[in-house]
């Protein structure tokens, strides 16, 4: 005869019902958190391919994040340069004019302002960081702000506070990116032409108004042959600075790319599927509810009663 106790039965029950508890407030951390685990052990084979994962997620945002500073500097750059070569294309235009009329009218005015502007895109600052100091990003990268202040300068180098240390920054595993521009590589070439065109104006030969006469014209097109090299070394430089803006606008969209499958990676690892969760949730209530209604009964049975 197979004897049944009722401690035995009431444990089997009570078993249940625990197992059942656990599964409840398992379905419910899922839904709270999001999360098929609430820490790494319960990830098991899978833990070190998510701890991979993070880590390369991680490093694909630095990345990100880097490439976007030195894209804005870049575009930065951009805009100043186009300012700067603007300037310097309208003074040359001058020059050849008044070369080819024999007579000026306007060139020492077009020349100050034409300063002022460049000097104004030289001195550009993002959040306080002046774009073209180099290392020395708190300091203005030139000192003066009026022609005047060219011609009182014993040379055009000393109006540069910049220092020779290029910024840069590492946009992806193996690239390091030199993104900064320095102003006196962009501008010192063209303001020595300022400068001698400005100090010429105030000598004896001077000044440059009104009717030309032959040594003036001479004058004018040796320094039309030297702003010309100037103006093209200002074209290097845009062209080299567009080329990195276009390096840079492809890594951020490989980053942009990979963040966005790693994202994918990871959740398909770790995140709970919620809607599942709540399905698994209410079954597991209705299961717990009987738990506690059969283990309830139980409790006020005896096998002494069908004796």
């Amino acid at each position: 005869m197979t004897r049944v106790s009722s401690f035995g039965n009431q444990q089997v029950m009570l078993s249940s019902l625990m197992n059942n508890q656990a599964r409840l407030f398992k379905d419910q951390e899922q839904i709270t958190t999001g999360k098929k685990e609430a820490n790494y052990s319960g990830f098991a084979s899978e833990v070190s391919t998510l701890l991979g994962s993070k880590t390369v997620f991680d490093q694909t945002k630095g990345y990100l994040r880097a490439s976007d500073h030195v894209d804005r500097f870049l575009r930065t750059n951009n805009i100043q340069m186009g300012s700067m070569l603007n300037n310097a294309e309208g003074i040359r235009d001058t020059m050849l004019e008044a070369i080819a009329q024999e007579e000026t009218l306007a060139l020492n005015e077009l020349l100050g302002e034409a300063f002022t502007s460049m000097v104004s895109a030289l001195n550009t600052n993002i959040g306080g960081i002046h774009v073209f100091s180099g290392g020395r990003s708190d300091v203005e990268p030139v000192s003066g702000s009026k022609i005047a202040d060219l011609v009182a300068a014993a040379n055009v180098s000393d109006l540069f506070q910049n220092d020779q240390r290029r910024p840069s920054a590492k946009i992806g595993q193996n690239t390091l990116m030199e993104y900064g521009l320095l102003a006196d590589e962009i501008a010192e070439e063209v303001f020595q032409v300022f400068k001698n065109i400005a100090d010429f104006n105030v000598g004896p030969s001077g000044p440059l108004s009104g009717k030309l006469d032959a040594t003036q014209i001479t004058f004018l097109k040796n320094e039309l042959a030297t702003m010309d090299a100037a103006i093209e070394n200002l074209r290097i430089l845009e062209a080299r600075n567009g080329t990195r803006q276009n390096n840079v606008e492809n890594f951020i969209k490989e980053h942009e790319n990979q963040k966005a499958f790693l994202e994918i990676f990871i959740s398909d690892i770790e995140d709970a599927d919620v809607a599942e969760a709540i399905t698994r949730l209410n079954n597991d209530k209705v299961a717990l509810e009987a738990s506690y209604k059969i283990t309830s009964q139980l409790t006020s049975i005896s096998l002494l009663d069908f004796i």
